[in-house]
């Protein structure tokens, strides 16, 4: 009998994981080329998007902006095992009636021109407040990720939903890092 249970237990809760599933509306914000509604935003864009540093992408009512990408050298306690510190500063806007949650583990990440992923390392000075938390409806939160990555002429950061296909990738020249 409670073996039954279990079973049944466990088929819920892959239905309602999969029932979570779906594809993330992510729309360009920001009037460069293209036609926008009256929020700003492109009409008809695909679920991947190719930014800029600096421009603005809606995902799922989450307004994120990569403000900056730059080389931090580390300190006393810090000294990467790559090559190089890069930190990347963003700021989510929560357009929704409900709170959101970043998470800076669960929904960034940075690959090189190779396709080598890196994830957020721990990087003692040279950032400024984290990029992780809840986002209260109409709320803002600005943070930094540091990674240790590899020397590349590019980088990518990708913002995904692990629940939903779709992601919005901003592509990095190492030439704009600061």
């Amino acid at each position: 009998m409670f073996k039954k249970f279990n079973f049944f237990a466990v088929i819920g809760l892959l239905v309602l994981i999969l029932a979570a599933c779906g594809e993330a509306d992510i729309k360009k914000v920001d009037g460069d080329n293209g036609s926008a509604n009256s929020d700003g935003e492109k009409k008809d864009t695909p679920a991947e998007q190719q930014l800029k540093v600096g421009e603005t992408v809606n995902f799922d009512g989450l307004k994120i902006t990569l403000n900056e990408a730059r080389v931090e050298p580390g300190g006393d306690f810090d000294e990467p095992q790559n090559d190089k510190f890069v930190v990347v500063n963003l700021t989510a806007e929560n357009t929704t009636d409900e709170e959101q949650v970043i998470s800076s583990l669960m929904n960034v990440e940075l690959r090189d021109s190779d396709g080598y992923s890196y994830n957020t390392t721990i990087l003692v000075e040279g950032t400024k407040g984290q990029f992780d938390g809840t986002i209260e409806a109409g709320g803002k939160l600005r943070g930094e990720i540091p990674f240790d990555v590899s020397e590349s002429d590019t980088y990518e950061l990708h913002f995904s939903d692990l629940f939903k296909s779709g992601k919005a990738i901003w592509v990095i020249p190492s030439s704009d890092l600061k």
